[in-house]
């Protein structure tokens, strides 16, 4: 029970950390829903838009690594005739 009350203590604290972050208050949230949830996910438009080319960027080296990994497992664990 008290593991479960900091838990949930520790969850409330980061995440309104990160709200706070993100300039959204309480008061925002309960009186004004619809455009809080509009900037959240707008915000999280812009954070994709920021992070494709370097997802992109990275993809070009870890799937094809990616690839030859799970090529590499599937041959070991083939039963061989």
């Amino acid at each position: 029970m008290v593991g479960w009350v900091v838990r949930t203590l520790l969850l409330c604290f980061v995440v309104g950390l990160v709200l706070s972050f993100l300039d959204i208050n309480p008061a925002s949230i309960l009186t004004n829903s619809w455009a809080t949830i509009q900037d959240i996910a707008r915000l999280a438009a812009d954070m994709f838009h920021w992070a494709l080319p370097y997802i992109l960027i990275g993809a070009v080296i870890v799937v094809p690594l990616s690839v030859i990994g799970a090529v590499m497992r599937w041959t070991r664990t083939r039963p061989r005739p």
